[in-house]
């Protein structure tokens, strides 16, 4: 490699020690960004990304975070649009109050960037200090991450946040998957070039024009190159936070697949330079969802092309360029508190035949590419795979110390998939993280109101089907549906889907309010539904001994198995259509010991009803 003058310089002088920069609020749960001086450089150069490596160390006693950091241009780069510059920065949110000590370095070499050995490389900054944080001041009762702390896995089937220990149910958007396809974004376009989605306009792009009401004075806002706002994407992230959505299912790099339109890159086929504005952008957006509580389920590939990185590099089983791809998303947004990395949308491959679905990724593949995440991400964010629903990949992946669940692509019997994946992940030893994150199916997927002003189905099947079995979460994706303006790719009103939020916003409420529900675990053969001896038509969720929520899709009368347990359990109904507070049905208590009668709800005794069966 042929060093640049500033490498060259600290080859022969040595390296340049200096005062480090730290930006940030320095409280537990916030993000400081340490900068540093460093070679002068250009995002058009491959060099610069790959023949670079900036860590930083933090230290607290025996807890450490060895932090990947990023080639920053001028240092603000998402306003200046800088595509050079002597800024190399890395982002750290502190889980502990107290002094941290840090240690910075910069290493150039031949490919250090995603090597493994540092031997031969020539360190030419360096910068060492240290950093007071006090406890956070942001309170758990609102939305803002900063007052819960990272979400974590902790062995059980739901994420738990490691400051306030409340644990998590997502519910929130699977559409558009291209959010990040915007035009408020530097070097944004679509690449297809081809008018297929009328809602967008002429440049094929998301202007979410009728959420610019929902941006407020203060919120974040830039300009990107070309004088576009950030207004439309930072109101659809205000409208969902406010329908009390807390999650966001979004694709990072769309090349090649069905829009065409996202990629972390100056140029989407050579995947070696990145567009430093673009990632502060994201940066900022990113920020705003988690201030406002949307956890981001971020899918790293598509499912066509899945492949691109080892179809480029002749065909490799881990192409370097993956490698670069992975190291830039852990160094640029791993700070994130609520953050899933998911391998791929729709991954697959059909072991038994031999057969790519979509491009393809291996077993061994998906084994090799989340234990190099899990080896690189200093915060260890839960990883998991969306599976193509042709295909049944899990049972491989069953027990790996580097994964942590499926995100569900399904149509159908949501309430049994969810258990048989939780069931096989149990018998591992290592309970799964298991979600619905593309019910109804890829072509219809979650029409808008008008077309289904009831939410029956989405409501009884696939929301509470999933929750009742013990899921994780679901994500509402909004189907292909010939392209219409509503659809995934095209969709630019969340308002059109209003109903399903508030149902989802009700289901969420009960859980998180009346239920231990990381202590419990679906049982629907303990209730035998009235009208029907079909498990399906009921659902239990128990811990087994204080609490039982019994769900019913079409109402009746219940008998619950009790027999087993002694005691008094007041008997109470929840709305599942329209939420508020519990009430009190035909039968007001029951005694343990046998199996018992529930009653009936106390009204609309032919719609689908919870019920809360908790000892006193």
């Amino acid at each position: 490699m042929k060093l640049t003058p500033f490498a060259l310089l600290a080859f022969l002088l040595g390296p340049l020690a200096g005062f480090a920069t730290i930006t940030g609020t320095p409280q537990t749960w916030h993000t400081l960004t340490v900068s540093i001086d460093g070679p002068e450089v250009e995002e058009t150069d491959p060099s610069t990304f790959l023949d670079y490596r900036f860590t930083v160390t933090f230290t607290q006693g025996d807890t450490q975070f060895v932090v990947p950091g990023f080639f920053a241009a001028d240092g603000q780069a998402g306003s200046s649009h800088a595509a050079a510059g002597n800024q190399w920065q890395a982002r750290f949110t502190p889980n502990r109050a107290g002094e941290w000590h840090y240690t910075a370095e910069l290493l150039t070499g031949p490919r250090i960037a995603i090597s493994e050995e540092t031997t031969g490389a020539t360190l030419v900054a360096q910068s060492s200090g240290q950093i007071q944080i006090q406890p956070s001041q942001v309170s758990p009762e609102g939305q803002d991450f900063r007052g819960h702390g990272r979400l974590r896995y902790v062995g059980r089937h739901y994420l738990q946040f490691e400051g306030s220990g409340a644990f998590f149910i997502h519910a929130g958007l699977g559409s558009p998957e291209n959010m990040l396809a915007f035009d408020g974004f530097d070097g944004t376009y679509d690449a297809a070039r081809e008018p297929e989605f009328p809602s967008l306009g002429e440049d094929q792009l998301h202007h979410f024009g009728p959420h610019r009401q929902d941006w407020q004075p203060g919120d974040p806002d830039w300009t990107d190159e070309d004088g576009d706002d950030a207004k439309g994407l930072i109101g659809l992230i205000n409208y969902a936070a406010n329908q009390g959505l807390n999650s966001v299912y979004l694709m990072p790099f769309t090349y090649e697949g069905d829009g065409w339109d996202i990629w972390p890159w100056i140029d989407p086929a050579e995947r070696t330079t990145f567009d430093v504005s673009k990632l502060d952008q994201w940066e900022w957006t990113f920020q705003h969802m988690q201030a406002r509580g949307l956890h981001i389920l971020m899918l790293l590939t598509e499912t066509e092309n899945e492949n691109l990185f080892e179809l480029r590099d002749g065909d490799a089983p881990f192409a370097d360029t993956r490698k670069l791809y992975y190291r830039e998303m852990i160094a640029r947004f791993g700070h994130l508190l609520a953050l899933t990395w998911d391998l791929g949308e729709e991954n697959g491959w059909d072991d038994e035949k031999g057969e790519e679905v979509g491009l393809g990724n291996s077993h061994e593949q998906r084994l090799a590419f989340s234990q190099y995440i899990r080896d690189l991400d200093p915060y260890d964010h839960p990883i998991k795979v969306h599976e193509i629903s042709i295909v049944e990949i899990y049972p491989q992946l069953a027990g790996h110390p580097a994964f942590e669940g499926p995100t569900l692509q399904r149509h159908l019997h949501y309430n049994q998939v969810v258990r048989e994946h939780l069931e096989l992940s149990r018998e591992t030893g290592r309970p799964w993280l298991v979600s619905m994150d593309e019910p109804l199916g890829w072509e219809f997927g979650l029409r808008p109101d008008a077309d289904d002003p009831t939410r029956d189905h989405a409501r009884k099947d696939v929301l509470w089907g999933t929750l009742m079995a013990g899921g994780s979460g679901v994500s509402w994706y909004f189907g292909w549906q010939n392209n219409a303006p509503t659809s995934d790719l095209s969709s630019e009103d969340l308002r059109v889907r209003e109903r399903m939020w508030q149902q989802t916003r009700v289901a969420h409420a009960f859980f998180t309010r009346h239920l231990p529900f990381a202590r419990m675990q679906a049982a629907n053969h303990l209730v035998e539904a009235a009208q029907d001896d079909d498990e399906e038509e009921a659902y239990v969720l128990t811990d087994f001994q204080f609490t039982y929520a019994v769900y019913l899709k079409n109402g009746g009368a219940p008998r619950l198995n009790l027999a087993n347990l002694q005691g008094t359990f007041d008997v109470r109904w929840y709305d599942p259509r329209t939420g508020g507070a519990l009430q009190i049905g035909e039968i007001d208590q029951v005694q343990g010991g046998s199996v018992v009668n529930l009653g009936s709800p106390p009204h609309q005794t032919d719609q689908d009803w919870a019920v809360l069966v908790q000892k006193r």
